[in-house]
């Protein structure tokens, strides 16, 4: 691991202060998981663009050719 000095707003100093407390999750971890999201949206990881690529409607149909074809259950009807 590297540690890594940053500036934060004091706002968001509490909050994440507050965040950590209530879910006993380190301040560390809230915010190295934060960044990691942020990085992955900035970034646009592209394994879901190339599996997709690869992707054809015979997996989606054999998938569901799977599914039993009867009425859903009581507490799942809409």
């Amino acid at each position: 691991m590297t540690e890594l000095l940053i500036k934060l707003p004091e706002r968001l100093h509490q909050k994440v202060c507050e965040v950590s407390k209530t879910n006993n999750i380190p301040i560390d971890e809230i915010i190295a998981a934060s960044l990691a999201q942020k990085l992955f949206h900035i970034i646009q990881d592209p394994y879901l663009e190339e599996r997709a690529k690869r992707a054809n409607g015979q997996g989606f149909s054999f998938v569901l050719s799977q599914v039993p074809d009867v009425p859903p259950d009581d507490y799942d009807k809409l």
